[in-house]
C-alpha cells in the first residue's frame, strides 16, 4: 500500500527541496514540522504552475541535483478535495469530490488511514503519478469526516464510477 523504500526517499527528497524552493525556504533553517511549510507551497504552486519551472530553474542554478522522475510526477500533482472512501489491500480508494473519477492510490511511507486516523474523510491532498502508480503526497489539510449517510451515498458513487471505467489504479507516466 505504499511504495518501496527507496522510491519514498527519492520522492520526499525531491518534493521537500522543490517546495521549500517554492516558498524561498531552506531546511536546515526549518524547525518544527515541515507539513504546514509542505501545505503552503503546494497552495502556492497550485495556484501558478509557472512557479515550479522558476523554482527548478533556481535550484539547477545553484547545482542542485533534481531527480527527473520526481519533477515529471510534481508537474502533474492535482490538489484538490478528495473524498478518501476506505482501503484495500493494495491501495486507498480517494474519490474526485466532483464524482466523476476515483483513483486507487498508495502512500509515500505510509497510507491515509495511518495518517489521518480512520476512514470517510473530505480532504485536500495532492495527487502526483509517480513509477506507474497514484501516489498520494501525504500533505493532509482541511479534513472533515463524513456520516454514514454520505458514506454511504459516496460508496454508491464509487460503485457507478467503478462499473463506467473511471476507477484508476496504474498511471501512465
Amino acid at each position: 500500500m505504499y511504495l518501496a523504500p527507496d522510491d519514498a526517499q527519492r520522492f520526499i527528497q525531491g518534493y521537500k527541496l522543490l517546495m521549500l524552493e517554492v516558498l524561498g525556504e531552506q531546511e536546515d533553517r526549518i524547525t518544527g514540522s515541515l507539513v504546514p511549510l509542505l501545505a503552503k507551497a503546494r497552495a502556492q504552486l497550485a495556484g501558478e504552475s509557472a512557479l515550479l519551472r522558476k523554482s527548478i530553474a533556481q535550484l539547477e542554478a545553484r547545482s542542485a541535483r533534481l531527480d527527473r522522475e520526481v519533477v515529471m510526477a510534481l508537474e502533474g500533482l492535482e490538489v484538490r478535495r478528495w473524498v478518501y472512501l476506505r482501503d484495500t489491500k493494495l491501495h486507498s480508494i480517494i474519490i474526485d469530490s466532483s464524482a466523476d473519477r476515483a483513483f486507487g492510490v498508495i502512500g509515500l511511507t505510509q497510507g491515509i488511514r495511518d495518517i489521518v486516523g480512520g476512514t470517510g474523510l473530505l480532504m485536500e491532498a495532492g495527487l502526483v503519478r509517480y513509477r506507474g502508480r497514484y501516489v498520494c503526497d501525504g500533505v493532509i489539510s482541511q479534513t472533515a469526516w463524513l456520516g454514514p449517510g454520505y458514506r454511504r451515498s459516496w460508496n454508491e458513487k464509487f460503485k457507478a464510477l467503478k462499473a463506467s471505467g473511471q476507477f484508476h489504479v496504474k498511471a501512465d507516466v
